[in-house]
């Protein structure tokens, strides 16, 4: 399939400073891709509905009428100046938010009108220009698989990540999907965890997943172990803390930076992580972070 292109997307808010570090490895791709970017706040609502017993709110602090406060605005517009075939940008009207999470990942599909590979890559995840021609070669080989699934190496901290699989952050039974090959009937059911469905001859609905999938094992074997740089900054931890109300999230990851005793369970630091998942330090692994920062 020679005009198998790959269209990323990626939801965002508030996205610096990872936003710019995508452009220059797409650009280094000899596939063609397409990156399409959702920009705003989202509602509570469905997906993420689970927050608000957690106390997470919206405050007018996080936005400047449903948009950006942090720069992530104007670089997306100077990106869709500087890369007009290759960027589309989805916005709500001024002042509006955008109806949950699931309303934001549906909006690029409509403009998709062929087979393609579908790539979700959330702001501040980063895979390798070679990582990604890999991933793509797979689905060219194996036609009848539409749905991957990854490890992660998820940073808790600029230089800390998890050590531990099948607990926070790396559950297999649905972290991480993170590209599908699709079809210009598929739609988002739910955006946590993403789910790609379509409907069937009869009007059901049905999972993509369940047309053929690739799992941890093949993918990891190919060396696709993306990187998730989910709490390595000040604001990221900010906006968390109201967002997801995650009660003292900075103060805590702040504990978790300066402690010098690895491994530690991430439960010691953050609240709301139930389970035994440990945090080591990323020279004692020998992971190097894709991204500086």
């Amino acid at each position: 399939m020679n005009n198998f292109e790959i269209h990323f997307f990626t939801i965002v808010i508030n996205g610096r400073p990872f936003i710019e570090k995508h452009i220059d490895n797409f650009n280094s791709l000899s596939i063609k891709w397409h990156w399409h970017i959702v920009e705003g706040i989202a509602e509570l609502k469905y997906d993420t509905a689970w927050s608000l017993a957690n106390g997470g709110r919206i405050p007018e602090r996080l936005h400047r009428d449903g948009l950006s406060i942090d720069g992530t605005s104007e670089y997306i517009d100077k990106l869709k100046t500087l890369y007009p075939t290759k960027i589309s940008v989805y916005r709500k009207p001024v002042g509006q938010f955008w109806n949950g999470k699931l309303e934001m990942v549906n909006a690029p599909l409509a403009f998709i009108k062929k087979e393609c590979l579908l790539w979700q890559i959330d702001v501040d995840e980063f895979w390798t220009t070679e990582q990604i021609s890999v991933a793509y070669q797979m689905f060219q080989d194996q036609p009848k698989k539409f749905v991957a699934f990854y490890w992660c190496h998820y940073f808790v901290g600029p230089n800390l990540l998890l050590l531990t699989r099948y607990g926070y952050a790396n559950n297999p039974k649905f972290e991480w999907q993170r590209t599908w090959r699709f079809k210009p009937h598929f739609f988002w059911a739910a955006h946590e965890p993403p789910t790609l469905v379509e409907r069937d001859y009869s009007g059901r609905i049905r999972p993509v997943m369940s047309r053929g999938v690739f799992t941890h094992e093949e993918t990891e074997e190919k060396g696709l172990i993306f990187q998730h740089f989910a709490y390595v900054t000040p604001s990221q931890l900010i906006f968390k803390e109201s967002y997801y109300g995650y009660k003292n999230a900075l103060a805590d990851w702040e504990k978790l930076q300066s402690n010098t005793a690895f491994p530690a369970r991430l439960a010691d630091y953050f609240t709301w992580v139930g389970d035994d998942t440990l945090v080591g330090k990323t020279s004692s692994v020998g992971i190097k972070p894709i991204i500086k920062l």
